[in-house]
């Protein structure tokens, strides 16, 4: 890996580390240290900053103006935002600077609308479709590794998506739900159909489902489902029948596949994680890079389609 000079890393301020961060965030920042440099902290908890602080040799802000206005931090990664009031996601997607919505700040889905929502026109503050592009969610499941392998299999030995099967908690919040709709629209397209069957069943037999536009030039409407994972199992399963194969996913580092002619089971262990390629994305478009990436609208559009199953899956 390139090596970069102090000068050349991003610098980046933390917004609440919460107890997602020694599990999820604290190894992958260690490991980009030459890619950004922490410059500030700012938490509710003051040793706890201070201590995040000492560790990445970083200053610790006494609040969130401070943190906001810094000079020299070109992007913040906000991980656990609870603590912070209403108002307060916008207040930091307002402040012009590249943003990063960890998990966590994905479940307050009404703060998350608000950041979208139109504003008087101001010379200082970014309007919608601005912000929209200096979001970046936290949509981890678009970067497991198996999923990127998978993304590479659909270009090169697969074909496209006709189907996916997904096996999962339908009980879990509708911000959980949320990120799987997400990743299987990533996949295929916006889906222009909806519903659930056998809401009034138990949860073991419903059932989400999504039809989606047929591919172009074809006129096979595809889909994709989302049934209760079986109690035994933790991780979500997927099965993506693709126009020349089919792959399972068994969870974020295995994926197998075959087609007619060859096939594999692959163990990617060694690959990097989704948080690490997020965030290296985050760096380049805090640089100025028009690298894709996950927008905020998208994820809030998979909010609305989990909300609109009448409350018959998951807890707003």
């Amino acid at each position: 890996m390139a090596n970069h000079s102090r000068r050349d890393r991003v610098g980046i301020g933390l917004i609440g580390l919460g107890p997602s961060w020694e599990q999820r965030y604290r190894e992958p920042l260690l490991r980009m240290q030459n890619r950004l440099t922490i410059r500030q902290v700012y938490d509710p908890v003051e040793a706890r900053a201070k201590s995040v602080a000492s560790e990445f040799t970083a200053d610790v802000a006494l609040s969130l103006t401070q943190i906001l206005c810094r000079p020299g931090v070109q992007g913040l990664l906000v991980l656990d935002p609870g603590w912070l009031g209403a108002g307060a996601l916008q207040r930091i997607a307002s402040c012009g600077k590249q943003i990063f919505l960890a998990r966590p700040a994905l479940q307050q889905s009404q703060s998350l609308k608000a950041i979208l929502e139109p504003a008087p026109t101001s010379i200082t503050t970014p309007q919608p479709s601005n912000l929209d592009q200096q979001c970046i969610p936290e949509l981890g499941l678009r970067f497991t590794p198996s999923a990127c392998r998978l993304r590479e299999l659909i270009a090169t030995r697969l074909g496209p998506v006709r189907l996916i099967q997904m096996e999962c908690d339908l009980g879990a919040n509708c911000a959980e739900l949320a990120h799987l709709v997400d990743w299987c629209i990533s996949l295929i397209a916006p889906p222009h159909k909806t519903t659930i069957r056998n809401p009034q069943c138990q949860r073991a037999e419903r059932q989400i489902a999504l039809e989606f536009p047929p591919l172009p030039f074809a006129t096979q409407i595809r889909y994709a489902s989302l049934q209760q994972l079986p109690p035994e199992d933790r991780d979500p399963r997927f099965t993506i029948v693709c126009e020349q194969g089919t792959a399972i996913i068994a969870n974020r580092t295995q994926i197998s596949w075959q087609t007619s002619t060859e096939g594999e089971d692959e163990f990617l262990v060694d690959e990097r994680s989704e948080i690490e390629i997020l965030i290296d994305q985050f760096c380049r478009r805090a640089m100025g890079g028009l690298n894709p990436v996950g927008r905020l609208s998208e994820f809030l559009r998979a909010i609305e389609i989990v909300q609109s199953l009448d409350g018959s899956v998951g807890h707003h």
